[in-house]
């Protein structure tokens, strides 16, 4: 059928907008050069540079939660993976509702009743917001509760990076406190010190660590850089993302993601989903999230 992306310039920077595709970012440059992972045509979210996670991050184990005593069953949206997915916007189209050369407002809007209760089983808006300047890139998103209850909610986003840029190599750099050992189900298991093999408190290459977990009590920034090619980017993001979710596939995977979220994987289920991020946001109320990633030119 075709995407159509929007893309926003400003001072060299450049950012495609795929509103159509999940309301993903395709991709991300730097005088030519992409610093996210830039799509490869297919029409696939999954491929986008970055996509938004609503109204949740991650797994929620085998689709089943209770929320204000009542019992909730969400459908599978992954093939034949057990636990539905990272919410239900980067599976949605999100309209384009106003745009400028270097700023965007894309918007979703989930009505159980006319879509999929499965999906999600309260209504909210949500929204997009991205703004370009000469050194970076600034992303909002925003969850409106349109239900007549408190609802639970948990936010985020899904950025990829290259492992390589100019034929060097990346590195990664953030502080967390603790990460969440996960169990054959993909689900967390127990939350442990870091070991040191998965430190990145000072900056390293990033190797092959084989990590698909997520680190809690995280410091709300992570710098990527690729040493030798001048090049790098500072992720920051609002107190409200205090997790951060490093995903490492394999070789010959060409990328890793970095994701700022909300809460900790299937924390909805934990004993007290609200010590592990889980927001819950009254009637009416609005939970605002921001990342910036900050292009450092010239980098060490």
């Amino acid at each position: 059928m075709g995407i159509k992306l929007t893309t926003l310039r400003q001072a060299g920077i450049e950012a495609d907008l795929a509103p159509a595709l999940g309301g993903g970012l395709a991709g991300m440059r730097i005088d030519g050069v992409p610093v996210l992972r830039p799509w490869n045509g297919d029409e696939t979210v999954r491929r986008m540079a970055s996509y938004p996670l609503v109204p949740y991050s991650n797994r929620i184990a085998r689709g089943r939660f209770d929320f204000g005593g009542k019992a909730q069953a969400l459908r599978l949206n992954f093939g034949d993976h057990p636990h539905p997915l990272h919410g239900l916007g980067w599976q949605r189209e999100w309209t384009l509702e106003q745009t400028s050369d270097a700023s965007a407002v894309m918007r979703l809007a989930h009505r159980p009743e006319q879509n999929e209760a499965e999906d999600w089983p309260w209504a909210f808006d949500a929204t997009q917001t991205f703004s370009l300047t000469g050194s970076s890139l600034t992303v909002t998103l925003a969850y409106h509760n349109l239900a007549d209850t408190i609802v639970p909610v948990g936010l985020g986003w899904h950025p990829f990076f290259p492992r390589t840029l100019n034929g060097q190599d990346a590195t990664l750099e953030f502080s967390a406190d603790g990460v969440w050992m996960m169990d054959e189900q993909a689900l967390p298991a127990s939350l442990d010190a870091i070991p040191a093999k998965w430190n990145y408190q000072q900056a390293r290459p990033l190797g092959q660590p084989g990590l698909d977990n997520c680190f809690a009590m995280w410091h709300g920034e992570a710098r990527i850089a690729w040493p030798g090619s001048g090049m790098a980017i500072r992720m920051s993001a609002s107190e409200e993302l205090g997790h951060l979710v490093v995903f490492t596939p394999a070789s010959p995977a060409d990328f890793f993601a970095v994701e700022p979220v909300s809460h900790a994987n299937n924390a909805i289920n934990m004993s007290k989903p609200a010590i592990h991020g889980i927001k819950e946001i009254a009637a009416g109320a609005t939970l605002e999230v921001t990342m910036r990633l900050t292009i450092e030119r010239n980098a060490a």
